[in-house]
């Protein structure tokens, strides 16, 4: 008999639209736009160092945030294992030539 295997349950829609990965985004682009006006404006040189601060926070706050539960589930495209993975024996089920074409 041949074997056929159990389909994995679907993924999640989510598109990676957590309140995890936002917050980091939104942090990442805010540090970049006061570190490069800081880059700009000779006179207020000291924007390099928070933005390249704003930018850690929002990596830090976008880890925390996943570790909370608020991003991806932790196995997330991960082939399944254990019961669901399992084989099982399929009926057997003959098909003629003329039939299958």
């Amino acid at each position: 008999m041949p074997k056929t295997y159990v389909v994995p349950p679907p993924p999640h829609h989510n598109e990676g639209k957590t309140v995890a990965s936002w917050t980091m985004n939104l942090g990442i682009v805010l540090g970049s736009v006061v570190l490069a006006a800081g880059m700009i404006l000779p006179d207020l040189s000291v924007l390099i160092w928070v933005g390249a601060a704003i930018v850690a926070l929002a990596i830090i706050a976008g880890i925390v945030l996943s570790a909370a539960g608020l991003g991806q589930p932790k196995h997330y495209g991960h082939p399944v294992t254990g019961p669901a993975a399992r084989t099982h024996e399929a009926p057997a089920v003959q098909v003629a030539e003329a039939d299958a074409r």
